[in-house]
């Protein structure tokens, strides 16, 4: 038997649920740790939220003060206005905002996959605001070439004005997270369902998304493999990228672009795409991280 709060949330453990008003709207941020500890800020990845760190964050919490954001359209978070768009940039221009009304000088940036994307975009715009820099399963964005750029605008058009589907209602729990696995299918039920919950809003005979469904819609522009390069060559924070052994990401693709990391370490653990949501790989990645910071920062 399975139940949300009004607002969809599930509270566990030594965590506060926080709301932030940005000028894009309402973010929900769940706190851990002590707030005299170095501040660290987590990023989910896409389609996910904040609660995908429900295994990882309780292990990093006697050391920083985690802030782990669910990104707008997200989880709890509000949606982007009308006519607005989820480029991967507007996530900067809110991370930048957010670190201003929360008063942090510079953060600790941890992201898995789209996230991670986020926040190493984030660490080579503003530098002199991100301490350290660790990414799970993720190194940048995808790129296309400039020719190719016509089409994929003409794609981006075309997919953002067809006509939406109606909205699906689930009647049980548990038909969701069946739904949530095919994208996931190596994730197992436990790790998942804090992340179902989070997206998930009760309405009359069961359950929705919250999520917002134009995320799901393609990138009107992508930025080309020589931009995201040099993204990452501005980056002047010690970079911890750890890889899913079982991830999504080639690793000619991530060593190559590693290779324009001033400060930059490399690790494969064994796992899926997901990893840091599940008991066994968590606890390796909270490892790792603890020693990166112990001698890289």
């Amino acid at each position: 038997m399975h139940s949300l709060k009004k607002d969809g949330s599930k509270k566990d453990g030594p965590m506060k649920e926080i709301k932030v008003r940005l000028s894009s709207g309402e973010l929900a941020i769940q706190q851990w740790g002590d707030n005299a500890k170095p501040p660290l800020l987590c990023l989910h990845g896409w389609l996910d939220n904040g609660a995908s760190f429900h295994r990882l964050a309780p292990l990093l919490a006697d050391d920083y003060h985690l802030f782990v954001v669910d990104l707008p359209g997200h989880g709890l978070s509000q949606p982007l206005a009308d006519g607005a768009h989820y480029y991967i940039w507007q996530n900067i221009e809110t991370l930048y905002e957010l670190l201003s009304v929360l008063g942090l000088e510079s953060v600790h940036l941890l992201g898995h996959s789209m996230g991670g994307v986020v926040a190493s975009l984030f660490a080579g715009t503003f530098a002199d605001k991100v301490s350290s820099l660790v990414l799970l399963d993720s190194l940048g964005p995808m790129t296309s070439e400039p020719k190719q750029t016509p089409q994929q605008l003409a794609k981006a058009i075309m997919d953002s004005q067809r006509i939406s589907s109606p909205l699906r209602i689930f009647t049980e729990f548990d038909d969701a997270l069946r739904a949530r696995k095919k994208s996931s299918p190596a994730m197992n039920d436990d790790s998942l369902r804090p992340i179902v919950e989070r997206n998930l809003a009760s309405v009359e005979g069961g359950y929705c998304w919250r999520t917002d469904a134009r995320l799901r819609h393609t990138s009107k522009v992508r930025l080309t493999e020589d931009q995201v390069l040099s993204f990452l060559a501005s980056i002047t924070a010690p970079v911890l990228v750890v890889m899913a052994e079982q991830g999504i990401v080639p690793k000619v693709w991530v060593e190559k672009r590693l290779q324009a990391v001033d400060r930059g370490q490399l690790v494969y653990l064994p796992g899926h795409h997901h990893f840091h949501a599940e008991i066994e790989s968590a606890g390796l990645i909270a490892e790792h991280i603890s020693q990166f910071h112990s001698t890289d920062c």
